[in-house]
């Protein structure tokens, strides 16, 4: 009777992980295969998973984005809201599931999020707005995006903080011709780019310089046409803009790696299981768009994505900054069980130690859960064109309307028209929404 209670600690665990490990495992299967299988495909698949509740906030941030790349506009939203619900509820400190992670693994504590998941959820949100002609309702999202942002940069580190939401914010502030507030977001994607030794895209480029020309800030605007080597390119009467985002790819999942620790109190090499990356070798694929008279030559600009946010790059950030922590559980774990087997060897001779090691392994189990249904990359770019041209979104063979066609013209101060195409299928989700926009190639992707 005594082996068994001693062994009833991990034999729970062991338990309680299976029935907890089966539903994330399942998502993260379909997370790998969803480059082939395609959005639609997908979703129906994952629509078949019943997730634990510790698994929900994962199982809804990734139904939400394909919902949204499906083009269900108002379930993606459902689903997000209900994630960033969850999330913000779960930052209070549930002793249960600390407990349960101490001291069996870590995926018996519900999923919260990473810091940049927690703030890529506002900027998804805001595009099922945006793309459902609300464009209050995104502007309402990237105040909260903002609220979520100065929580996560309380501590000196860039941690949460995403240069591409800020740029969201700023569109979303410059199309609501609110310039003050659109010209300090450029400002704060600007320097979490430079910040981070990253490449400032076109789009950021154009949109600070425009934006300080046109607020008069002469000193500003001068300092930013010395760094990108020109002036601002303000649409003419006859012109406007489009600005293309580009969701390139799948973001890498996390795997598992056992590791041998050296314990000073034990004396002795301790395993301990945590999470990691595998390399990346995700190289990102730019999108063409060409304006104008849609023949390459004389009166044709022909424009390509840049990259804004690398998510490869966050996703390992992230990881990166909990490492520690992580390796002090696990191996506060690992002790804890260490001493459990030599218990069971005192107490139930070498079966019971057998037995006790066995549970003991198994039940250790790293967290690899993500919100791994995000791009790997986040590219934009931003586009002038004339307002009764139509812009040709190269290699996925859709074409972007005229602007005058969806109500933009010379009287018009504002003229601006907003599209989101992704590397997994050819659907096309624009501002000011546009219906029956329909593929007429293959093509999945443009180098």
């Amino acid at each position: 009777m005594r082996m068994f209670r001693f062994l009833a600690t991990p034999l729970l665990g062991l338990g309680l992980l299976y029935l907890q490990g089966c539903s994330s495992w399942q998502i993260n299967q379909l997370s790998t295969a969803l480059p082939t299988a395609g959005p639609e495909e997908t979703l129906k698949k994952l629509e078949e998973i019943d997730p634990s509740d510790r698994d929900r906030t994962q199982y809804l941030l990734n139904r939400g984005v394909l919902k949204l790349y499906s083009g269900d506009l108002d379930g993606s939203r459902q689903d997000l809201e209900q994630a960033k619900v969850i999330m913000s509820s779960l930052q209070a400190v549930s002793l249960t599931e600390n407990f349960g992670a101490l001291t069996a693994n870590e995926t018996l504590r519900s999923y919260t999020g990473t810091p940049s998941e927690q703030v890529l959820v506002h900027a998804m949100l805001a595009m099922g707005y945006l793309f459902s002609g609300n464009l209050d309702g995104a502007r309402v999202e990237m105040l909260q995006a903002n609220v979520t942002m100065s929580r996560l940069g309380e501590r000196e580190s860039v941690s949460g903080q995403l240069a591409s939401v800020r740029f969201l914010a700023g569109l979303i502030y410059e199309m609501n011709g609110e310039l003050d507030d659109a010209l300090i977001s450029y400002r704060s994607a600007h320097e979490i780019i430079k910040t981070r030794g990253e490449q400032v895209p076109d789009a950021l480029a154009t949109s600070l310089l425009n934006v300080s020309l046109r607020q008069n800030n002469d000193e500003e605007y001068e300092k930013h046409v010395a760094e990108f080597g020109r002036k601002a390119s303000l649409p003419k009467a006859n012109e406007g803009e489009w600005i293309v985002y580009y969701h390139d790819g799948v973001v890498t999942n996390k795997t598992e790696a056992r590791l041998s620790v050296f314990e000073p109190k034990l004396r002795s090499l301790i395993s301990v299981v945590v999470p990691q990356y595998p390399p990346s070798r995700y190289q990102p694929r730019r999108l063409s768009i060409k304006s104008g008279n849609g023949k390459v030559g004389a009166g044709t600009d022909v424009n390509s994505t840049e990259v804004i946010e690398m998510i490869e790059r966050r996703a390992r950030e992230d990881l990166a900054d909990q490492s520690a922590k992580i390796m002090a559980a696990a191996t506060v774990r690992a002790v804890a069980k260490y001493q459990m087997v030599k218990e069971a060897q005192k107490n139930g001779g070498g079966l019971g130690g057998l037995l006790a090691n066995i549970a003991g392994v198994l039940s250790e189990q790293a967290d690899v859960r993500s919100w791994n249904m995000l791009p790997s990359s986040i590219q934009v770019a931003r586009t002038v064109a004339p307002l009764d041209s139509p812009v040709q979104i190269v290699g996925k063979g859709l074409a972007l309307p005229p602007l005058n066609e969806l109500g933009a013209s010379r009287s018009r101060a504002v003229r601006y028209g907003v599209a989101l195409v992704n590397s997994l299928n050819n659907r096309l989700l624009s501002y000011p929404p546009v219906k029956g926009i329909k593929s007429n190639e293959g093509q999945p992707n443009e180098q």
